[in-house]
């Protein structure tokens, strides 16, 4: 796991199943680690699993998600398309 500063750190609140919740607090005792850091090691264990069932990446969608969203694709349109756009909407 990277080292991460409280700064990048996200608060995240979640229901779990009490079995579940004293099961990784034992872990976390045991490997002397700190719950978020059992947490997120499980967490990030689990996307890599499932990245490697699905034959994905989460992360490269999650950037093309960004990359492609509607404010970033309307801003990135050639002026002289956009001034058309607007004088065929005054037409109308």
């Amino acid at each position: 796991m990277s080292e991460q500063t409280k700064d990048e750190l996200q608060r995240f609140t979640t229901l779990v199943n009490p079995t579940i919740l004293s099961q990784i607090k034992l872990i976390s005792y045991f490997t002397n680690q700190k719950l978020y850091e059992v947490i997120n090691s499980s967490l990030e264990e689990h996307i890599s699993n499932f990245e490697i069932q699905n034959k994905t990446s989460i992360s490269s969608i999650i950037n093309f998600q960004h990359k492609f969203s509607k404010d970033s694709i309307k801003n990135n349109l050639p002026k002289e398309n956009k001034v058309e756009n607007d004088s065929k909407d005054k037409e109308k």
